[in-house]
C-alpha cells in the first residue's frame, strides 16, 4: 500500500502538467496570432482590379452627370457607422467581429511569430511549475491579502468597464471627441478580453491558491467538480491590461503609459497576493488583455485605416483622349505627414 500511494502521488502532478500545458498551448496560439492577426478579419477587402477598371472605363461617360449628382444636397452620403450609444447595435456587431477574429487568429501564425513567443512559452511554463511554491513562500497574511483585495477591486469588470464608460461620456460632455474615442475602444477592450477569459476558465476549470490542496489543479476531479469563475487566466489582470493598452495608445506619452501599465501591474501582483490567482494566471491574462487591447485600437480606432492607392487608365470616347484616373485615399496619419512636408517644402522658398 505504500508503494501505491507513492506511485499516484507521483503520476498527479504529470497528469496535471499535461492538463496545463494543452491549455497553455492554445493560448499561446491565440496569442502569437493576435499580433500577428492585424487586418480585420471582416474589415472590407481590397476591390478586385477587374471591377475598378470596369469603374475606371465607365467614369469617362459619366463624369459629368455624377459630379452633378454628388453635389445635390438631397443625394445620401455614406457614412460609416460608429459605436456609441446611438448605434448600440453597431457595438454588438463590433464585438462580434473581434471574437470571431480572436478565436479564429490561431489561423494566422507566422514562423516569425517565435521571437517573442518562445520566451514567453518559457516564462509562463516556468510560472506554472512553481505556482504552488510562490504561493507557500508568501504564506497567509491576513491584512495583506485585506489589502490586496482592496486594490484588485479597482480591476474588477465593473470598475474597467465603469471607467472606460466615463471617459466616454466626459468625452462627449466635453466634446471630447478623442476621449470619447478612448472610453468607447476601452470599454470594447474590456468586453472582448472578459469574454475570451470567461471561456477560457470554463475550458480549462483550474482551481484558486485558496482551493483544494492548493496546488492549482486543472479539473482536479474530473467532470465530477466543476467551478464556473476558475483561477486559469486571471480575469482582472486581462481587463486592466486591456483598459491600459487603449490609453497607451491613444495617448501615447511617457507619463500616461507609465501611470497606465503602472496600474495594470499593481492590479494584476493584488491577484496573487492576495492569494486569488497563481502567478500564471495573471501572466497569461495580463497578456491576453494587453494583444486584445492593441486589436480593438488597430481594427476600430479612428486614423487606423490603411492608405490606398489606385491607378487606373480612362479613355473619353467623344474627344478621343487618354489619361490616367489616380484615387488616393491616405489615412489620418499620412495626412499629418503630407502637411508637415508641405510646410517644410514653403519655408525653404
Amino acid at each position: 500500500m505504500h508503494t501505491t500511494s507513492k506511485g499516484a502521488s507521483s503520476i498527479m502532478p504529470i497528469v496535471r502538467e499535461r492538463n496545463a500545458l494543452r491549455y497553455f498551448l492554445h493560448s499561446l496560439l491565440m496569442c502569437a496570432a493576435l499580433i500577428y492577426g492585424s487586418r480585420p478579419l471582416f474589415g472590407q477587402t481590397a476591390g478586385s482590379s477587374d471591377e475598378q477598371a470596369q469603374e475606371a472605363q465607365s467614369i469617362s461617360a459619366t463624369s459629368s452627370s455624377s459630379d452633378q449628382s454628388s453635389e445635390d444636397p438631397q443625394q445620401p452620403s455614406a457614412q460609416s457607422v460608429i459605436c456609441g450609444v446611438t448605434h448600440l447595435g453597431q457595438c454588438l456587431k463590433d464585438i462580434g467581429h473581434d471574437q470571431a477574429g480572436i478565436w479564429t487568429s490561431p489561423l494566422r501564425i507566422s514562423p516569425r511569430d517565435a521571437f517573442w513567443l518562445v520566451p514567453f512559452a518559457a516564462g509562463t511554463g516556468v510560472a506554472l511549475h512553481y505556482d504552488a511554491q510562490a504561493q507557500q513562500n508568501l504564506g497567509i497574511d491576513k491584512s495583506r491579502i485585506d489589502a490586496s483585495n482592496t486594490i484588485s477591486g479597482f480591476g474588477s469588470p465593473y470598475a474597467t468597464l465603469g471607467g472606460a464608460a466615463g471617459l466616454y461620456f466626459l468625452g462627449l460632455g466635453t466634446h471630447n471627441e478623442h476621449l470619447a474615442e478612448t472610453g468607447r475602444l476601452g470599454a470594447e477592450a474590456v468586453i472582448n478580453s472578459l469574454l475570451v477569459v470567461e471561456a477560457l476558465k470554463l475550458a480549462t476549470n483550474r482551481e484558486r491558491p485558496n482551493e483544494g490542496n492548493g496546488q492549482g489543479g486543472f479539473w482536479p476531479h474530473g467532470t465530477r467538480s466543476y467551478e464556473l469563475d476558475g483561477s486559469f487566466p486571471s480575469g482582472h489582470a486581462a481587463e486592466s491590461f486591456a483598459l491600459a493598452r487603449v490609453i497607451a495608445s491613444e495617448y501615447p506619452s511617457k507619463q500616461v503609459q507609465i501611470a497606465a501599465y503602472a496600474f495594470a501591474l499593481a492590479i494584476s501582483a493584488s491577484r496573487v497576493t492576495a492569494r486569488q490567482h497563481f502567478p500564471s494566471d495573471v501572466l497569461v491574462g495580463g497578456t491576453f488583455g494587453y494583444l486584445i487591447g492593441g486589436y480593438v485600437v488597430r481594427h476600430h480606432a479612428a486614423g487606423n485605416e490603411e492608405s490606398t492607392l489606385f491607378i487606373a487608365p480612362i479613355m473619353e470616347q467623344s474627344t478621343r483622349t487618354f489619361g490616367l484616373r489616380v484615387d488616393i485615399v491616405p489615412n489620418e496619419q499620412d495626412l499629418t505627414k503630407i502637411g508637415k512636408l508641405i510646410g517644410r517644402l514653403h519655408g525653404a522658398k
